[in-house]
Parts: structure tokens; C-alpha cells; sequence
């Protein structure tokens, strides 16, 4: 039992797919979508997690907006992620735990999905006073720029704080901790 116990503990796992730290064949792939979904938001938060500690190391005015303006982007893309697991989690089959040893896969307890909702209520609640402003600076002075006059282009800068995101940067969190 010793020789197959050390050869267990010798075996490396190569951990979780990552699309720029680990692409190791070996590596752990999502199986499906919800699986990918909640990836993905990992993903997207861990870089804006990175900017953010970008954001706080410096010192220049205009570097910190700049920084800032790349959470923004990020933030957007995090929300489209996002609101897709949403739906994913609200339309999960609900199951009685007593049935459990009788299905081949597990759905959600009725306090799992009411909790769920409640966590999601209160990042509907942020989204909603953030998602305009993250939108119109991700299209106007972010990853798109248009033909747009400089009062508008000034206004957008001006959108661009930490006031502007917090709600959303706060709700979203705890959400993520309870689906995952």
C-alpha cells in the first residue's frame, strides 16, 4: 500500500484550463455550458482584479483613469458573461434532496435556487445604476471610439470612477462565491 500511495503523491495534476497560464492537454476542460459561463466570469474577474491592483500602485492621475477605463471594458464583458449564467442558474431544475440517489445528475434545492435569486436581485439592482455608464464608455472612449462631439467625449471621461462601478463590483462577489 506504501509503493501505491507514493506513486499517487508522485502523480501531478495539472489543474484547470486557463487561457494564459495553463493550456496543458491534461488540463481540466468545462463540460458544458454553465460550467464555461462561470470559467469564463472567473477569468474576467481575475483580470480586473489585476487592474485594479494596477489601479491603486499608481500614482499619475491620468494613468489611474486610464486603468480604470480597461475595468469598464472589462466590466462589460463580465455582465454579458454573466447575465448568461444567470439565466443558466434561474432556469436550473430544482430537485428534492430526498430524490437524490434516483437521478443521474444534480439540480438545485429549492433554498439553493431562492438563495440564487436573491444574490442575483441585488446584482440586477447594481447593474442596473452602472450598466448605461460602463456601456456608453466602453462604446464611446473604450473599445470603440466613434465620431463623437468633445463635450460628450469629456462627459464619458468624467464617468470613469470608482463611484460609478462600485455597486456592481460589490454585488458580484457573493454571487459568484454561492454558484460556483
Amino acid at each position: 500500500m506504501d509503493a501505491l500511495d507514493e506513486i499517487l503523491d508522485a502523480q501531478t495534476h495539472p489543474g484547470v484550463f486557463h487561457p494564459v497560464h495553463l493550456r496543458d492537454p491534461e488540463a481540466w476542460f468545462p463540460g458544458n455550458e454553465a460550467a464555461s459561463l462561470l470559467l469564463q466570469s472567473q477569468y474576467i474577474w481575475e483580470d480586473i482584479n489585476h487592474l485594479a491592483d494596477m489601479h491603486r500602485k499608481t500614482q499619475d492621475g491620468y494613468r489611474k483613469k486610464l486603468i480604470l477605463k480597461y475595468v469598464f471594458i472589462e466590466l462589460r464583458s463580465l455582465i454579458e458573461v454573466f447575465d448568461t449564467l444567470q439565466g443558466k442558474v434561474m432556469k436550473a431544475e430544482v430537485f428534492d434532496p430526498a430524490d437524490r440517489a434516483s437521478r443521474p445528475y444534480r439540480g438545485v434545492t429549492l433554498v439553493e435556487s431562492r438563495h440564487a435569486k436573491e444574490l442575483y436581485k441585488t446584482y440586477t439592482t447594481a447593474k442596473a445604476v452602472t450598466e448605461l455608464s460602463i456601456i456608453q464608455v466602453r462604446n464611446n472612449i473604450g473599445a470603440h471610439r466613434g465620431n463623437v462631439n468633445w463635450q460628450e467625449v469629456m462627459r464619458f471621461w468624467d464617468e470613469i470612477s470608482m463611484t460609478t462601478i462600485q455597486p456592481l463590483l460589490d454585488s458580484i462577489p457573493s454571487v459568484f462565491e454561492y454558484i460556483k
